[in-house]
């Protein structure tokens, strides 16, 4: 690899953090035009990396790309975040499976320990709970062992870390996710993986059921661009 291949490498990287971290925080609103020239002229760089970044940015379902349109971040909708969740629910029932197949006792102690720490995290709220919650996925995501399950989980936890920030859940409901959570880990660590299964379904439903009336409740409170 050339120095200048290099260059481009580190530009696209760091294009896709920086908008990427942009959509999540809610500086870039759902539905907002992505100026590519801007974005070039911000970063130094040609046309060609940023090409790059908002390919990498619609693969992980951040912003959309369309034939002689502008690039957009995502519309959000009620039923964007339904299916988003439901579809979760499916693949976290078949992670909850390869988990308890798979997992060493060690490595569920770890997940034990940190769905504890998590849960004495969840009175800080904000963004510093956001980060514990997706340290906490990264690492049960880690124990499936399924190449396919972590591939899919992969490309979808932008989306999800930001639909967690739309539909920013009160303390009570954190608190319940929160009891559900360590439920999960130990049915994980019973190596009971119909429990397992069913119990991370339904906290992501539940989950889902949060983010969506909280999101309505925002929207109805302060209306942002969405589809239907």
């Amino acid at each position: 690899m050339n120095q200048a291949q290099a260059t481009d490498d580190i530009t696209v990287d760091t294009i896709v953090e920086t908008v990427r971290n942009s959509i999540i925080r809610g500086e870039l609103a759902p539905g907002a035009i992505i100026n590519s020239v801007d974005i070039a002229n911000q970063f130094g760089t040609s046309r060609t990396p940023v090409r790059e970044a908002l390919l990498i940015l619609n693969q992980h379902g951040l912003i959309t790309l369309t034939a002689r349109r502008r690039p957009q971040v995502v519309p959000v909708s009620a039923q964007a975040i339904r299916d988003l969740y439901a579809f979760r629910a499916a693949v976290h029932g078949l992670m909850s499976d390869a988990i308890v197949a798979t997992a060493s006792d060690e490595a569920l102690r770890s997940l034990h320990a940190h769905a504890l720490v998590l849960a004495e995290a969840e009175a800080q709220g904000g963004e510093p709970f956001m980060r514990h919650i997706e340290s906490y996925l990264e690492e049960e995501m880690s124990l499936c062992g399924n190449a396919l399950v972590i591939s899919v989980l992969e490309s979808l936890k932008w989306k999800m870390a930001w639909f967690r920030r739309i539909g920013l859940m009160s303390d009570e409901q954190m608190e319940s996710l929160s009891g559900d959570r360590v439920r999960v880990v130990n049915a994980y660590m019973d190596r009971d993986a119909p429990l397992a299964n069913a119990l991370n379904r339904s906290m992501l439903r539940k989950a889902g059921d949060f983010c969506e009336k909280n999101f309505l409740a925002m929207q109805r409170a302060d209306p942002l661009p969405s589809g239907k």
